[in-house]
């Protein structure tokens, strides 16, 4: 996908949302912050910092996440409460080269994706960024893809300085994803299955007695 093709699919937001922009319609309520991975972050950076409601992006407190020095790569798996459709993404990142450049998504990612193989694998989409300090600028996926997302990784593969030929940490201070949740937890589902899942003992069927088909309803 060209650049002009990616700009076609960013969409530009003004500072007060309505019913049918940001923040009404984030999925931070959905992201299982106890269960966010990162790979090549400081360790002294804490990845929930960055994700928050929409009206709160700009805040500096608490601190964003930067990328080892002079490495701008770094990777953020982000495991969801509920399935969900992923609609868009916004990041806003830092200055002077070190805001995302290059941005690859990779949808349910059932073998994991880290830095070693980040390179290799087919990303479900790829995005070219944008420099965005106010955090008005989100990036529409693929829904034909992201239709139903259990955990999204966001691998950063590129910044600004890495643009010019420069080597530079990469800086983030906020990740909103945009979309619809499912409404049902895996959690509660797998405990639906199991408590009706029919045991032998409980349908015992009497010698010479056949037991006939219930009609689903």
């Amino acid at each position: 996908m060209s650049r002009e093709e990616q700009q076609q699919n960013c969409c530009s937001h003004d500072h007060d949302c309505d019913e049918s922009s940001c923040a009404t319609s984030s999925l931070h309520g959905f992201v299982d912050l106890s269960k966010l991975s990162s790979q090549n972050v400081q360790a002294e950076a804490d990845c929930r910092n960055v994700f928050r409601e929409w009206n709160s992006r700009l805040d500096t407190d608490p601190v964003g996440i930067q990328s080892d020095e002079n490495d701008c790569e770094l990777i953020l798996r982000v495991p969801f409460t509920e399935d969900v459709k992923l609609t868009g993404v916004v990041i806003v990142g830092g200055k002077n080269g070190t805001h995302p450049a290059e941005v690859k998504l990779f949808a349910n990612d059932k073998n994991k994706i880290d830095l070693e193989n980040a390179h290799r694998k087919k990303p479900t989409q790829k995005f070219d960024w944008q420099e965005d300090f106010l955090g008005v600028l989100e990036y529409e996926t693929d829904r034909t893809k992201f239709s139903s997302v259990s955990s999204v990784t966001i691998f950063v593969s590129k910044n600004m300085a890495s643009l010019r030929g420069e080597e530079m940490r990469t800086e983030i201070s906020y990740v909103g994803l945009r979309g619809e949740a499912s409404g049902n937890r895996r959690d509660m589902i797998v405990t639906a299955v199991y408590e009706t899942k029919p045991m032998a003992e409980d349908h015992k069927v009497e010698e010479g007695e056949m037991q006939k088909p219930r009609m689903a309803m």
